[in-house]
């Protein structure tokens, strides 16, 4: 298996704080509730935060978060 390689650009820090509410809330309505945003919304910020660091999924970017390779 491939290692997974480092995050390529930054997410915003709008992109973070949505991904720690999902981290957090465990779902994607518990998120949307706890920002006061729709969960498309959160679903929206997630993808974008995805195609800015090239991580495939939360469970990824969450491990790049951890790591400090998504601080900001």
């Amino acid at each position: 298996m491939k290692a997974a390689s480092p995050p390529r650009r930054a997410p915003t820090r709008r992109q973070l704080e949505v991904l720690r509410a999902y981290i957090a809330a465990g779902s994607v309505a518990a998120a949307a509730y706890e920002l006061g945003i729709s969960e498309t919304t959160v679903r929206q910020h997630l993808s974008g935060l995805y195609r800015r660091t090239g991580c495939v999924n939360a469970a990824q970017a969450a491990y790049w978060l951890g790591s400090g390779g998504l601080a900001r």
